[in-house]
């Protein structure tokens, strides 16, 4: 994927199992980022039965947005924001080897009073978590 525009990717509420999750729709791996001289922003958008909802603050107890497992070192990603349209952006700045590697994060969101998160067991026992991955 070029690193030319906005890579989009958009969050529903899966409701297929008991324990309702935040779902990344990664479908043509708008989440693998190409080298470039531009940065990328990843832009993360409620959508379907989550559209009605927020992201959780990106500063507090529940965050937003939080990496799991090895952070990736200064320099790779700007510090995520919440935009207008529940919207949750977050740049790439991968150039090259330097900032190549893959990262697992969570998403949370009240949505209807209630807090969910991409963490979660699919009714098929596969870990949701969504990543990023800078080719």
């Amino acid at each position: 994927m070029p690193n030319t525009m906005d890579a989009l990717l958009s969050v529903t509420l899966d409701k297929s199992g008991p324990q309702w999750f935040l779902h990344v729709n990664e479908t043509n791996h708008p989440n693998y980022v190409n080298a470039g001289p531009d940065p990328l922003f990843l832009v993360w958008t409620l959508m379907g039965d989550a559209s009605t909802g927020t992201f959780l603050p990106l500063l507090g107890p529940e965050l937003g947005f939080a990496w799991i497992g090895t952070s990736p070192h200064s320099g790779i990603f700007d510090t995520p924001f919440l935009s207008a349209n529940n919207q949750l952006k977050l740049l790439d700045r991968h150039t090259g080897p330097g900032t190549a590697g893959t990262w697992t994060y969570i998403l949370r969101a009240r949505i209807n009073g209630t807090v969910y998160s991409t963490t979660a067991l699919s009714p098929t026992a596969q870990n949701t978590n969504p990543r990023i991955k800078n080719n």
